[in-house]
């Protein structure tokens, strides 16, 4: 497991480095003798403040295997701070691992195969920027254990769903229209087919888990939610069964993470079948069901970014650009309050808007509020207005680096001395 550690420090250090902005604007020197101040007993009257804190999401990954011990599905789950119900984040067991050297890419199936579910564990941490709670990995069976007290199934497929069985192919589900068991379901998300991209099944998955999800509906009869402490949130469960439990006894919702195929050539040379994903994407919908999981892994600010506009998209830019300037983004919400104008950036430490501005660059025009309160673990909370809109507008079709290098100061050269 020690590789997964290394990688994890070697992710940090290229994350600081990566970039001319982030190693120009934010040197670590500035970095540490802030937090020193910041954990200081002299600083604690400066941001002597209400203080709430994030309340507790617990969390674990499902991953089901087929007869052959072959990942299959993967998902994060994350319970909601009442303890009963929450969401389910869907990702492809091919997703390349980041920090790899290039020309080395090595997919979730395959640390799971050679490592084991702990290794797989700490992988997704790594990718996620998190600290999940447990992990199960089941073949059908388990998994149709696991998921027993949802009850009937109906689900509807576009296409047959097929699994090999010996040298033939098997449909496990009928195209149209189907009725299943927990058991029936679960064998959905262990097929696979020998040869097939991975690329075929996840819109399979996808409709299990949505299917699920209606069949659980506001919770279902015979389910326990599991504990919740007032301003905490809930419990963690104290094995898988009762966290699936309390997972459906609320409502359930599902988001399949998105991904793209990397085809044959210099960052797939053998082939793989092999997938990209937007961790701008993960962070976002991560931060938003399970921010307690977050992890601050970069020696910088860690902000909440709250949104009021229903797409997903504006809040997915906000997240990414803050997070490719090298922030910490912990905790991500979407309201009901009615956006500012201007971006409007929460402070209450004037250090802390010094640090901010070369992070927020790619916001374009905000303003700066004293907050009125503040929330544990986090240093700004970013509320996206209207100019944000505007500006994704104006630079839309422009990659992030040339957005990023538009925002830089220009750079003064002096003449080569004769």
């Amino acid at each position: 497991m020690s590789f997964i550690r290394a990688r994890r420090r070697r992710a940090t250090v290229i994350a600081l480095a990566s970039g001319l902005v982030v190693a120009a604007l934010l040197p670590v020197s500035a970095v540490v003798a802030w937090r020193a101040i910041r954990d200081s007993r002299a600083a604690e009257a400066v941001v002597a403040l209400p203080t709430v804190s994030i309340p507790t999401t617990p969390t674990a990954i499902l991953a089901t295997t087929d007869d052959q011990n072959y990942l299959t599905s993967l998902s994060i789950l994350a319970l909601s701070p009442s303890g009963a119900g929450g969401t389910v984040m869907s990702i492809p067991v091919g997703l390349s691992i980041s920090g790899r050297d290039a020309g080395d890419p090595r997919r979730l199936a395959d640390v799971y195969g050679s490592d084991g579910p702990e290794v797989l564990k700490e992988t997704l941490e790594a990718m996620t920027s998190s600290q999940l709670d447990m992990i199960a990995v089941e073949g059908a069976a388990g998994t149709g254990d696991l998921i027993a007290r949802v009850g009937t199934i109906a689900a509807t497929f576009t296409n047959p769903v097929l699994d090999t069985d010996g040298n033939a192919e098997r449909v496990v589900a009928e195209a149209g229209d189907n009725s299943f068991t927990p058991i029936q379901a679960a064998a959905v998300l262990a097929a696979r087919v020998d040869d097939a991209t991975e690329a075929t099944r996840l819109p399979n998955v996808k409709v299990m888990w949505e299917a699920i999800a209606t069949a659980v509906g506001a919770g279902k009869i015979g389910t326990t939610p599991v504990p919740v402490i007032p301003d905490v949130g809930a419990q963690t469960p104290a094995d898988m069964p009762t966290f699936m439990s309390a997972l459906f006894a609320g409502p359930l919702r599902v988001w399949q993470i998105g991904y793209q195929a990397i085809p044959e050539g210099e960052a797939n040379p053998d082939g793989l079948d092999l997938y990209g994903y937007d961790f701008g994407e993960v962070v976002m919908v991560l931060a938003s069901v399970a921010p307690s999981a977050m992890v601050a892994v970069l020696p910088t600010l860690s902000l909440q970014v709250d949104s009021s506009y229903p797409d997903s998209e504006t809040l997915r830019q906000a997240v990414f650009r803050l997070l490719y300037m090298g922030a910490n983004v912990l905790l991500v919400r979407n309201t009901t309050e009615p956006p500012p104008a201007v971006t409007t950036i929460y402070y209450s430490d004037e250090m802390d808007r010094g640090m901010a501005e070369p992070l927020t660059i790619l916001l374009d025009e905000v303003q700066w509020e004293r907050a009125s309160e503040r929330v544990a673990g986090i240093d700004l909370r970013v509320v996206l207005g209207e100019s944000f809109i505007r500006f994704l507008e104006e630079t839309a079709g422009v990659s992030i680096d040339e957005v990023a290098a538009s925002k830089l100061p220009p750079t003064t050269t002096y003449p080569e001395d004769e």
